[in-house]
């Protein structure tokens, strides 16, 4: 160990204002006393086990969460570090407070009654303008529903009485303070995320208010880990997970998850591999929120960011957006902002994006290319717009007071005020369950595909926009500095890159393109997973390294002399003469000179 405990608390002392410490919904509260982080990899002995408490372990990661005194760990070889305690906050609105809360919404703000065909899965409702603008209707037309899927939310709990929320409660498990599964009392952060990735829509024939996942049909477990009980626990939660046979694990926790960082910020970035790479071996994706500091964290050292995680393999990180839209709200409407937007055309749908687009960064996301993978829809609510442009989804009628907005059975309505089973929120945390729907229905219709695979698919199909966002007014002209951490403001000008990293994702897309040599091509002894780039159903990026160069030009070569595919792999036939063979070679390198 590096620093010594004093030394180790003025460090965080002095981070407290930082990215590193209230960076998202998860907000560091402090130094843990006596509680500390311990590599059980580092060293050789187990002697070192009788002298602390093991609060929680991850054994195949390699944590252990333990109770003790420093000198009790000193002696043996350990690499360890205290902890921090997590908690969990709602997300906040820029421009509205709870102070701001209308009680129940007027009778006009209110869009519920909707016709639904009984066949099927239901289209997401009007309010649902993420799944609308991520064309979730045609997937679940074409069947493609995450059937067989399975899909975990590591969390704050999942609401299992949901009517709406499949969860498999034998499969699942509590790595909290609680003492069982299921929401816990002050947050619905998790019943929230479950909703967005994987709710049924059952109640839509039932009039009134419902939700629609990316993935409805996907089986979800609850792996509760807030209240915070200790890093281990969140890791044990991710692992075990993976060992129950989930395809897709959410993390909508941060950059703080699910090692805080620390002074020995090594520990996380450890942690963070090892986890990955289980993943990996398991064909199983983590999908991890990028935080909502609003900060390019790839400016800042390792010791106050993400450790970045969006470069380690197994391991998605998704940034968020969301569109800004005028409120149809009368005039002398005190609280505007508690109505949806206005539906001009009378079709049922309100006009999401009035002032700015669906695709715009939020004006809270984290960005980075460096750390982040894709954007996906996360919300934009604020007091200037209107608070239906967060995410619409599923809420646990047993926390009161948790949402934006809420509606639906359970009654009560406002600015974290009531209790109705639905309701929006946003942050990076909405963001990321939208991937962990797609990476369910992906790997339902590729089921032989590996989480490089599907990673490699959703990034391959994500749209690089460019665009200019003249009316949102929370771009500034300069770079991000760490006094800009939590401000509402993200640097300018704008490049795509930056805040999407490989681009914002596609449902429809990724969803419906088949994975073609699900579990790779094995080329004289070595597998490889090629990628069509520019998506005209030719496999030009033959080794899957993102970049289309001699290498793949050598790599088809061999694949041809070694009759590595079929001669009539449509995916290599570059030429278009119907078959895979030595011209094709050739035609490839017409096209990389």
């Amino acid at each position: 160990m590096e620093q010594t405990r004093r030394n180790f608390i003025k460090t965080a002392a002095a981070a407290m204002g930082g990215l590193s410490i209230a960076s998202h919904s998860v907000v560091a509260e402090s130094v843990l006393e006596d509680q500390f982080l311990v590599d059980t990899q580092s060293t050789d002995t187990d002697a070192w086990r009788s002298q602390v408490e093991i609060i929680d372990e991850a054994e195949q990661t390699g944590f252990a969460s333990v109770s003790g005194s420093e000198g009790d760990l000193e002696g043996y070889g350990l690499d360890f570090a205290p902890e921090i305690e997590l908690s969990l906050e709602p997300p906040a609105v820029e421009g509205a407070s709870p102070e701001d809360a209308a009680g129940e919404l007027p009778d006009d703000a209110h869009l519920d009654d909707v016709d639904v065909d009984d066949s099927g899965t239901p289209e997401p409702h009007p309010y649902q303008w993420s799944k609308k603008e991520q064309n979730v209707p045609d997937i679940h037309q074409a069947g493609i529903t995450g059937d067989g899927a399975r899909v975990a939310i590591v969390d704050s709990g999942i609401d299992a009485d949901h009517p709406e929320l499949n969860v498999n409660t034998a499969l699942s498990g509590n790595y909290s303070e609680d003492d069982s599964i299921g929401t816990s009392l002050g947050s619905s952060h998790g019943t929230h995320c479950a909703g967005i990735a994987a709710a049924s829509g059952d109640r839509a024939s039932e009039g009134g208010a419902y939700a629609v996942g990316v993935a409805p049909d996907a089986e979800l477990l609850d792996m509760k880990v807030f209240p915070f009980k200790s890093s281990a626990s969140i890791l044990n939660a991710a692992e075990t997970a993976i060992d129950r046979g989930a395809d897709a694990i959410n993390l909508s926790l941060g950059p703080a998850s699910p090692v805080p960082p620390s002074i020995s910020q090594h520990l996380s970035e450890t942690a963070y591999q090892r986890l990955g790479e289980i993943a990996v071996e398991n064909d199983a994706v983590l999908v991890e929120s990028a935080g909502n500091s609003d900060i390019n964290i790839d400016e800042f050292e390792p010791q106050t960011t993400n450790t970045g995680k969006g470069t380690h393999e197994g391991w998605l990180s998704v940034s968020a957006a969301g569109p800004h839209s005028i409120p149809d709200a009368p005039s002398d409407a005190p609280l505007p902002f508690i109505y949806p937007p206005a539906d001009s055309d009378g079709d049922g749908e309100p006009d999401y994006g009035s002032i700015i687009p669906h695709h715009t960064p939020s004006y809270y996301t984290s960005y980075g290319p460096k750390s982040v993978d894709v954007s996906a829809p996360g919300g934009n609510a604020s007091g200037s717009g209107s608070l239906w442009d967060g995410v619409f989804s599923t809420l646990s009628s047993k926390v009161d007071g948790y949402g934006f907005i809420r509606t639906g059975p359970g009654g009560g309505s406002g600015i974290y005020g009531g209790s109705g089973i639905y309701g929006t929120l946003h942050g990076t945390s909405m963001a990321a369950p939208h991937v962990t729907g797609l990476v369910a229905v992906v790997k339902a219709q590729n089921p032989d595909a590996t989480s490089d695979q599907i990673k490699e698919h959703i990034q391959n199909t994500a749209e690089q926009i460019e665009a200019d966002y003249e009316n949102a007014d929370y771009f500034a002209d300069e770079p991000t500095t760490a006094d800009d951490v939590g401000n509402s403001i993200l640097e300018d000008p704008y490049e795509s890159e930056t805040f999407r990293g490989d681009g914002h994702i596609d449902i429809a897309r990724a969803g419906q393109k088949e994975i073609p040599f699900p579990g790779g091509v094995e080329v004289r002894g070595e597998t490889v997973y090629p990628a069509d780039p520019d998506d005209d159903g030719l496999y030009e990026d033959v080794n899957g390294d993102g970049v289309v160069d001699m290498d793949d030009v050598e790599l088809l070569y061999e694949m041809a002399l070694y009759n590595a595919v079929p001669s009539d792999t449509e995916a290599f036939d570059f030429n278009g003469d119907g078959s895979f063979d030595m011209y094709d070679v050739q035609e490839l390198i017409r096209q990389v000179e």
